[in-house]
């Protein structure tokens, strides 16, 4: 392990030429700024706003992308949206962790079957009570058109007063 002499005294060469240089630099850029105080100052400034101008670009981009996230986050608890949504998302992975081929994947895939014969009867269950709790469909309501309850089925009444009119007449022509 010798030291090189001549090796430390290049070495200390370049870094004195290195510290001229950079003192040369910084003298003549005073002086460039001292002479021209208007034109380094816009050329400082559009520098600057080059350099600005992607960062609040960006800046933008976040406060933009976390104020959507916040109004959603909002709306799904307004809504009452959140609660699905999380079920949801808990329900796609494990999904995604069903599809491995391992012990836990196969433990899920037979959980997952379970709930889905479970939700799936549970929804045709749901879907014929919906269906028997439909309102039947109406003439016309009392409400819209202003009349009582008891001219709310005017075919029954008119059926009424056909057999009523018939039996009228019939009495009519057999005592005449």
């Amino acid at each position: 392990m010798s030291i090189d002499i001549q090796e430390i005294q290049e070495g200390a060469a370049e870094a004195q030429e290195t510290v001229a240089d950079i003192a040369t630099g910084a003298v003549v850029d005073i002086v460039e700024k001292a002479t021209h105080p208007v034109s380094t100052a816009r050329k400082t400034a559009r520098r600057l706003e080059r350099k600005g101008e992607p960062v609040n670009t960006q800046l933008k981009r976040q406060v933009t992308r976390t104020r959507h996230e916040v109004e959603d986050a909002v709306e799904d608890v307004v809504s009452g949206n959140l609660a699905e949504r999380l079920a949801l998302k808990s329900i796609r992975a494990t999904k995604n962790r069903a599809r491995r081929l391992d012990i836990v994947g196969d433990v899920l895939y037979v959980g997952l079957s379970l709930f889905h014969r479970g939700v799936s009867g549970t929804r045709s269950r749901l879907t014929k009570l919906e269906d028997a709790s439909q309102p039947p469909a109406r003439n016309g309501s009392p409400a819209r058109n202003g009349s009582s309850a008891r001219t709310a089925t005017p075919a029954r009444r008119s059926t009424r007063t056909r057999t009523r009119a018939r039996r009228t007449s019939r009495r009519r022509t057999t005592t005449a």
